[in-house]
């Protein structure tokens, strides 16, 4: 069988299972029962397994995937190419595995593989997801780290949705900031989402400041007495 696969780093988040269970989606269609016993009727049949590269923005949307596999037959009425749909959920976490029972290569008449889809995720130029959690770098200059700033934070949605942050108070490299709901969808709790989690990459001056600057600065931050030891 000809399969598409790829592979992607950055794989951090535990995988699971789209169907629950063991039968997959055997048992969906014909009861725990009739799973068990269809698989245990092609235990000798091998699983083939293809990677499926996913943006973020598709992992927290969710979409439907087509993919068109040719596949050796045996048997007289079964097309060698199909074309399988792939069920997206808006959550699905790397590693996550969609199978086909039977969708491959027929090894006998009435035998044939188990095609494995398994979800891989690209990296994203904005954000870096750790499980439910969505993280996204700020880059500041000193002055702005200081006296305050406005960002507006471009979210996945498809229809285009902004999350306008107003800093007031300083904030430093290890300054983080969580904004609760934000995050990733929780394909196991449909309407849940984890948070979205900000840093900040505070950029200092390279160079060394005129003695103007200096008095400038130090005129600005008074010395603190309570400071001194």
């Amino acid at each position: 069988a000809d399969y598409f696969s790829n592979s992607y780093k950055r794989q951090k988040s535990y995988g699971e299972s789209p169907f629950s269970g063991t039968g997959g989606l055997e048992e969906m269609l014909f009861g725990a029962a009739g799973g068990r016993n269809a698989a245990s009727h092609r235990a000798a049949a091998p699983v083939r397994t293809c990677n499926i590269p996913c943006s973020l923005e598709e992992l927290y949307n969710g979409k439907t995937k087509k993919m068109k596999i040719t596949r050796k037959s045996l048997t007289p009425d079964r097309p060698t190419e199909k074309i399988l749909e792939l069920p997206i959920k808006p959550g699905f976490k790397p590693g996550t595995r969609i199978t086909f029972s039977g969708e491959g290569d027929e090894i006998e008449p009435g035998v044939a593989e188990d095609i494995v889809f398994v979800i891989r995720e690209k990296t994203h130029d904005r954000f870096v997801r750790e499980g439910d959690d969505l993280h996204f770098r700020i880059k500041l200059r000193i002055a702005d780290a200081l006296c305050g700033f406005n960002r507006d934070i471009v979210m996945l949605d498809t229809e285009p949705r902004i999350k306008r942050l107003n800093q007031k108070t300083p904030v430093s490299n290890i300054t983080t900031k969580v904004i609760a709901g934000e995050g990733m969808p929780i394909s196991k709790q449909p309407g849940k989402k984890g948070d979205l989690i900000i840093t900040y990459d505070v950029e200092f001056p390279k160079e060394e400041l005129t003695e103007d600057q200096k008095e400038r600065v130090r005129a600005a931050f008074p010395a603190d007495d309570d400071m001194h030891v």
